[in-house]
């Protein structure tokens, strides 16, 4: 039987191009096959929609774009309020932290708080002119790297959790620039309440935890094509206390 068009009549219990359902998951689900690109601990502390986002995510474009952020020395960082960007940051992680408590794991949320600290360091020692020009130029390349929303944890998708990838780059960058002579510039610009050493040394050897293998080697291999090495053979000294 046909309508006056000749068209096939639609049965009334089926809609046309009816959307297939969509799952839902409960507030604490988590698929079960992870990107590469998620450590479980993290993605286990994440709403299930971030993580499900990262299942199309080019981690291989990704890196290429990170590493050129970091290659380029910071050289559009004119253009960006970082300030502003340090008061986001800052809000962002106090936010997660205490929404997230219990959630996340501990060596995770000692590193976030020390974040923005260490976000303002890399701004402070870039805007001063007594800081020789590789330095800076280093230090320009990782903020570059810590202000593109694509890297190898995108905070893009996973929110300041992403901010992890981000700190292991600086630290690498801040270990290897400021020694011997260059050393007071970063204590002159340092206002965390923890001895930058210490800070530097922890952040370090806790990054292949904090970041999972998988995204720690692939960061330590970025690094290393741009001439930084991430030391992350130590063990912890600074006892792990959150800063205020």
């Amino acid at each position: 039987m046909t309508d006056e068009t000749g068209a096939p009549p639609i049965p009334e219990e089926v809609p046309p191009h009816a959307p297939e359902p969509v799952p839902s998951h409960g507030p604490e689900a988590v698929p079960r096959h992870l990107p590469e690109t998620v450590p479980q601990h993290l993605a286990e502390a994440e709403p299930p929609a971030s993580v499900a986002d990262l299942a199309s995510f080019d981690a291989e474009a990704a890196e290429r774009q990170a590493e050129a952020a970091l290659a380029s020395g910071g050289e559009e960082l004119p253009h960006h309020d970082l300030l502003g960007f340090y008061d986001r940051l800052r809000s962002r992680v106090l936010d997660t932290v205490e929404r997230r408590a219990g959630r996340l794991p501990e060596d995770v949320v000692i590193a976030l708080l020390l974040a923005p600290d260490i976000f303002i360091l890399l701004v402070r020692l870039v805007m001063d002119k007594d800081v020789p020009r590789r330095a800076r130029w280093l230090i320009g390349g990782a903020i570059a790297y810590w202000i593109s929303p694509i890297d190898l944890l995108p905070e893009l998708f996973l929110g300041p959790i992403g901010y992890l990838d981000d700190l292991v780059v600086a630290v690498a960058v801040l270990s290897q620039v400021f020694t011997g002579d260059l050393e007071p510039y970063a204590r002159k610009h340092w206002t965390g309440r923890q001895d930058l050493h210490v800070v530097l040394h922890d952040i370090s050897a806790a990054a292949r935890t904090l970041l999972g293998p998988a995204v720690h080697d692939r960061l330590k291999r970025l690094l290393a094509r741009q001439g930084i090495a991430l030391d992350d053979s130590r063990s912890p000294k600074g006892g792990g206390e959150p800063p205020a």
